[in-house]
């Protein structure tokens, strides 16, 4: 089953080569070019193993479809999105799968201001692509390659702009990163040089495999937490490998779930922000952060198109969510790591606090995170079931079913991204978590 092609309103994604090849991504390259008709599509990729092959063939079919493509090379997509954000271009690709393992790869889809595709532009994009009527320029009007190196002091400066430099500079914290040897690695020097922090640096060889799965989180994190205490740092973080998603390590070694990026961000911006979106499947602490900092926060589907797109429509300055996922519209529409770690620092410092402390300060829950595998042509005859089980209760269906209890509450969805049932429990107590675990496992028969 994961060897079918996975496809969102925002890209393609699959194994590579199984569901995803040169031929599949060259046809769906084309699309979008037919999609866009003329201009520049902005090119990345990451340091995936496929990732050169497939951008490869994507040049290739912007050209044949008429229009110029401007290659950076390996760069984080949220890089790509800051260019776009500031520069004129038709669109942009990018060639990286984020969180999934190295088997899988992606292209991504990204509008002229550096937006994923919202829900009505990626079926069109999709339509074309099944068509296989696609836009071919005569020999004449081909498009042309220009290679381009990302202005990466820009975006530091900007970066800078978002927070008080010289206080951070004086904090002189230590970090400890773990990029997974993702496409971040190489930026993460010139980062720490920027805000004068101390690096110590593990998982950073572009050129080998993941170290452990490509997702920040505790379970991850083990390397990590033991490298803060060992080195006496003030901080750890890991990264996803295109550095869109952070889970943070307090200076005691104790690594903070992912989900708490999100909420300690809303602190961070007390005063700053007015309005944040996230999503029905992220914790509820980012309620009560967003209470605590005076931020109207609003709820959407789960994901980057449908988090960015409402917080423009909303006109909200910032939205996340539970997977360690930022973005802040004043300096991008990407989500970036980067970003919401310069955040995190900018708060510990203007607070003169340890990360610990001010993490102490967010209500303890319990919760956890289940995958669940479930055929493709079983996930909705599955969710019909258990939506009709539930429909009794508070329920919210805006993505997959949402149960709200007096001491907990459950969110079952199907995977954008994978061929799964992601599961989220958050409650007061284990016993109750656990509890609703059971039922959930023995409703869908897992």
């Amino acid at each position: 089953m994961t060897d079918r092609l996975r496809i969102t309103v925002s890209g393609i994604r699959g194994k590579v080569p199984e569901a995803l090849d040169v031929d599949v991504a060259s046809r769906f390259a084309s699309a979008f070019a037919s999609y866009l008709e003329e201009g520049r599509i902005a090119l990345c990729r990451d340091f995936r193993f496929s990732s050169e092959m497939l951008s490869r063939a994507v040049a290739s079919a912007v050209l044949a479809a008429g229009l110029d493509c401007i290659d950076f090379g390996q760069i984080p997509i949220s890089f790509l999105q800051f260019h776009l954000a500031r520069n004129g271009c038709a669109g942009g690709l990018a060639v990286s799968a984020g969180h999934n393992p190295l088997p899988w790869n992606a292209l991504i889809l990204l509008g002229d201001a550096g937006y994923y595709l919202e829900a009505t532009e990626g079926p069109e994009v999709f339509n074309i692509y099944e068509a296989g009527n696609f836009q071919k320029a005569g020999w004449q009007d081909l498009g042309a390659v220009e290679q381009q190196t990302f202005p990466l002091e820009l975006y530091l400066e900007a970066l800078a702009g978002l927070i008080d430099l010289p206080r951070l500079k004086g904090a002189g914290f230590k970090l400890v990163a773990d990029p997974c040897n993702g496409v971040v690695s190489p930026y993460l020097a010139a980062y720490c040089d920027t805000f004068s922090l101390d690096l110590v640096s593990i998982n950073d060889d572009p050129a080998k495999p993941f170290p452990h799965p490509p997702e920040p989180s505790p379970e991850n994190a083990s390397q990590t937490e033991a490298v803060v205490k060992a080195s006496d740092a003030d901080l750890g973080f890991l990264l996803n490998s295109d550095g869109s998603r952070l889970s943070l390590v307090d200076e005691k070694g104790s690594a903070l779930s992912e989900e708490l990026t999100l909420p300690l961000c809303l602190l961070a911006l007390k005063g700053k922000v007015k309005k944040a979106v996230s999503t029905v499947a992220t914790t509820s602490l980012a309620d009560w952060a967003a209470e605590q900092a005076g931020i109207r926060l609003l709820r959407t589907r789960v994901g980057q198109s449908a988090v960015t797109h409402t917080m423009a429509a909303e006109e909200a300055e910032l939205g996340g969510e539970g997977s360690g996922s930022l973005a802040f519209l004043p300096f991008s529409p990407g989500y970036d790591g980067l970003m919401a770690l310069t955040l995190v620092l900018d708060w510990m410092a203007a607070e003169e606090k340890p990360l610990s402390e001010l993490n102490s300060a967010l209500p303890t829950l319990v919760r956890k995170k289940l995958r669940i595998d479930v055929p493709a042509d079983r996930t909705y005859k599955v969710m019909d079931r258990l939506e009709a089980v539930f429909s009794g209760e508070e329920t919210d269906f805006t993505d997959g079913i949402r149960v709200k209890r007096p001491d907990a509450w459950f969110i079952i969805r199907p995977s954008t991204t994978e061929f799964i049932l992601r599961i989220m429990i958050e409650g007061t107590k284990e016993s109750v978590v656990e509890s609703i675990e059971d039922e959930i496992r023995e409703r869908i028969g897992a």
